[in-house]
């Protein structure tokens, strides 16, 4: 039975990606849409590949900007998360602000971001980070929050301190919700990512998407695009491969 829900959970994305871009393809051909107003899967793909060595650059320069900027809001967030959860004041005095930074979208605050810090890559990680660590928080909070009665009432009845409640009872026990904040974070990061490479800069997949756009390469635009939702579901999967690693019980 697992080895069938497995082999489905592989084969059904796949066969959706053939029938999706297959009628894709197929509508360019019966409709004759111009390349340079909507290009083809295929030419799409085509170009990836025999381009590669041009997009390469750009594509690190993201990489870049989306992982470190990850590797630090995750931390931050489920740090802050910790925090806030153990101090009641502190959490009404924080959460208005942590709710306004995921609600804001970022493209409004990088103007005056990059007005006082530069245009540098150190200004897109930063962005990255505020964007995102604040969806961590809020995932690693609920879970904090909504330990079971029971387990709390077991480590105060062997005189458990806050630390050692919280590594051995609240942060196990939150593990799935954090690791959701961090699944989220990733989509945070890569949107946060672009966003800031579409405002300023002539580095990075955004800001060869607004190139290209406006020269009409439409098929080096899509293949930006394709390489932006690669890095993406690529960080994706390595936070669902570490999740089940640490989170064996609930596999």
């Amino acid at each position: 039975m697992k080895r069938t829900t497995k082999t489905t959970s592989i084969l059904a994305p796949v066969v959706t990606f053939f029938i999706i871009f297959g009628l894709w393809e197929l509508a360019i051909l019966i409709f004759k849409i111009p390349r340079w107003i909507l290009p083809g899967p295929i030419a799409i793909f085509n170009t990836m590949i025999v381009k590669f060595a041009d997009f390469w650059p750009n594509i690190w320069v993201s990489m870049q900007t989306i992982f470190i900027g990850f590797i630090f809001a995750v931390p931050i967030g489920i740090v802050l998360a910790g925090i806030i959860t153990n101090f009641k004041t502190l959490a009404a005095a924080l959460d208005p602000f942590i709710i306004f930074l995921v609600v804001t979208p970022l493209i409004t605050l990088v103007p005056l971001l990059m007005y006082f810090l530069g245009f540098g890559i150190e200004v897109r990680i930063l962005a990255v980070i505020i964007q995102s660590f604040a969806i961590v928080n809020m995932n690693a909070a609920t879970g904090f929050a909504n330990v079971e009665l029971l387990r709390m009432e077991l480590m105060q009845s062997v005189r458990a301190n806050r630390l050692q409640t919280f590594s051995r009872v609240v942060l196990p026990s939150a593990l799935p919700d954090v690791f959701t904040g961090m699944k989220l974070c990733g989509i945070f990061a890569t949107t946060a990512c672009i966003s800031v490479e579409y405002v300023g800069g002539n580095k990075g997949l955004g800001s060869q998407i607004i190139r290209h756009t406006q020269y009409i390469a439409t098929e080096k635009a899509f293949a930006c695009i394709f390489f932006v939702a690669v890095i993406g579901i690529i960080l994706y999967m390595l936070v669902s491969l570490l999740e089940k690693a640490i989170i064996r019980w609930k596999i």
